[in-house]
């Protein structure tokens, strides 16, 4: 879980910054496996399918701001 929240929050796009690029986030995991902080074997697995499993967040989080968006009109909220 540790693995899978740290590269959710490094690689979306928040509000106040861009999400990191592939590079950028691989190198912050590897570093905090070097600092024994997550686990090395899910890193190693995410080097492997860090593509796929990036396509599938990204998936993820579009369809969760349309649900969002759903809900928001649903209930008549207009943004003001």
């Amino acid at each position: 879980m540790a693995v899978a929240d740290v590269f959710t929050a490094i690689t979306e796009d928040r509000p106040y910054r861009k999400g990191m690029d592939k590079e950028e986030a691989l190198s912050i995991l590897d570093d905090m496996v070097s600092k024994s902080m997550i686990d090395p074997h899910v890193v190693y697995l995410l080097h492997s399918y860090f593509d796929e499993v990036n396509l599938a967040r990204i998936e993820a989080q579009a369809q969760a701001e349309l649900e969002y968006e759903e809900f928001m009109k649903q209930i008549g909220y207009t943004g003001v």
